[in-house]
């Protein structure tokens, strides 16, 4: 510690680190954000004649991580307490905006898979970066999606083994699509100095 310091200054310093946005992760929060917003009125539309099709719901949750991509890419690299929520509702607006076949309930997901996702960050204390961590938070946000598609979207009307398997595959799928590559995507952003000036590069910094 520098001379002169009082030890309290130090604590004060890492806390306010952990909490307060600086300008340039808003922004790039906000960028990720609306660039994942378009991915999913793409994804929408691929997706829509299978959700509509006779294929079981067990089936199509394999393919539901990509709506809270954003919530991991922007928790992993801003590293604050709630980016995960803002990345996952800020990106469902913007999809919203775009024309969501879904309307409304493109913001509802927003809101429920980018807070599932948040809970599985906070249960880390928000400090817990590693692999499983962020496989754990895009399970998380998979409960989430889950829980609107029984009450919004008629998951009440299938059997409990459907019920069960739309979780589970899910789950699987918000763990490695929303999990495991938004981190290899940070990774090699911070591999390439991309984004050494944010978290997950001082971060990588302290560790090396």
């Amino acid at each position: 510690m520098p001379s002169g310091q009082p030890a309290g200054a130090s604590v004060t310093a890492r806390r306010e680190r952990g909490v307060m946005w600086k300008l340039r992760e808003i922004i790039v929060a906000a960028i990720l954000s609306v660039v994942c917003g378009v991915i999913y009125l793409g994804w929408d539309n691929l997706t829509m004649p299978l959700f509509s099709s006779t294929v079981s719901p067990a089936v199509q949750g394999l393919v539901n991580g990509v709506w809270w991509i954003a919530a991991g890419l922007v928790a992993y690299i801003v590293r604050r307490p709630f980016a995960a929520f803002l990345g996952g509702l800020v990106s469902a607006v913007v999809e919203f905006l775009l024309g969501s076949p879904y309307g409304t309930g493109a913001i509802i997901s927003g809101l429920v898979q980018g807070g599932g996702a948040e809970v599985g960050l906070l249960l880390g204390g928000w400090r817990r970066w590693s692999l499983p961590w962020m496989m754990l938070s895009g399970a998380v946000g998979g409960i989430g999606n889950t829980l609107q598609w029984y009450f919004q979207y008629g998951g009440d009307k299938y059997s409990a083994g459907i019920v069960v398997g739309y979780l589970v595959t899910t789950c699987m799928s918000g763990a490695v699509i929303a999990g495991l590559i938004p981190k290899l995507i940070g990774d090699a952003l911070r591999r390439a100095g991309v984004v050494r000036n944010f978290e997950i590069g001082r971060q990588a910094r302290e560790r090396s």
